[in-house]
């Protein structure tokens, strides 16, 4: 019985992992589990020396046989190093892999958090069965991974299915990669708040719904309270998803033009909307896609919550040729 230990790193929390492989196969679960917040002051020493102090404590007698780690920012998955995570400061050039390895006797493998909730969704979620798939995550920022005949593709510099840096808008507002009117800028959970705030400072009466819902004050407004205006019959809400659905639209309907997948899994926090951002969606697609055929490419939410990018660590570490 092989003992895999993953180990998902982010902005704000470390998450740690043991499980088998006959177990991710059979339940899609850990045998235990812990996450906790980033420790102060999150550079990569104290944040290494804590995540191996959670693995020893968690070990089974017998130690680990694989381990998997994930992690957001650019990285090279094949050297297993970080080149840039800027959510934490300190993260560059981290030979995480290696540290890890060095310290608990096994071999690491390394990928970003993305691509490895589109490994988990493909071999124990929504994307089961299913040989091609994109998935893309729609949360603090969006991002993405794509599977192409069983395969996670990675591209140059592990940099494929970068897919929250499609511009969408030429003229649009400036996104933090440097580019114009990335689908990131113009249609992630932050940037969806962002714009109801704006939009509420220039006209409170607009947004007394929201402003109720986040309790009077507009700066603890998130996508949720939208998304519960929304359902609510809101004016304003509606407009800022309304947009919002309109630029992802065009973003997938992009990527549906090169890659034709049959399944399109939806995953982060915007997409616990359901239906609510399914229905308008498809609806919205089809006004942009018209060579490939809709009617052959199912979209839907994915399966495995906020433990997907940990799953996709045990899948990595237990998929040699992945």
């Amino acid at each position: 019985m092989s003992t895999i230990l993953a180990i998902d790193i982010g902005g704000t929390k470390i998450a740690v992992g043991v499980t088998t492989r006959e177990e991710l196969a059979r339940d899609a679960r850990f045998t235990t589990l812990r996450k906790e917040p980033v420790p102060a002051p999150g550079d990569p020493p104290t944040v290494i020396a804590r995540v191996l102090e959670i693995a020893r404590e968690i070990a089974p007698a017998s130690g680990y046989d694989e381990i998997g780690i994930a992690i957001g920012g650019p990285l090279d998955h094949e050297r297993g190093t970080v080149v840039n995570f800027p959510h934490l400061p300190g993260w560059k050039n981290v030979k995480l892999c290696d540290e890890i390895a060095r310290a608990l006797g096994a071999p690491a493998r390394l990928d970003n958090d993305a691509n490895l909730g589109a490994l988990a969704e493909h071999w124990l979620g929504a994307g089961r069965r299913v040989r091609t798939m994109l998935y893309m995550t729609i949360s603090t920022g969006i991002g993405g991974g794509l599977i192409i005949d069983d395969r996670l593709v990675h591209g140059v510099a592990s940099a494929a299915a970068e897919v929250g840096h499609i511009t969408v808008q030429t003229d649009g507002p400036l996104c933090d990669c440097g580019n114009a009117g990335c689908l990131e800028r113009m249609a992630s959970g932050t940037n969806i708040a962002r714009e109801a705030r704006e939009l509420i400072a220039a006209d409170p009466a607009r947004g007394a719904r929201l402003l109720e819902l986040c309790g009077g004050d507009r700066a603890e407004l998130t996508s949720e309270h939208i998304v519960a205006a929304v359902t609510d019959g809101d004016p304003l809400a509606m407009e800022i998803w309304e947009r919002a659905i309109r630029y992802l639209a065009i973003g997938i309907g992009s990527i549906l033009h090169v890659v034709a997948p049959p399944l399109v899994v939806l995953g982060g926090g915007v997409s616990q909307a359901g239906e609510l951002l399914l229905a308008p969606l498809r609806r919205e697609l089809a006004r942009h896609v018209f060579y490939v055929p809709l009617d052959q490419i199912s979209i839907v939410t994915a399966e495995l919550g906020h433990d997907s990018a940990l799953l996709g660590a045990a899948v990595l570490a237990s998929h040699s040729r992945l």
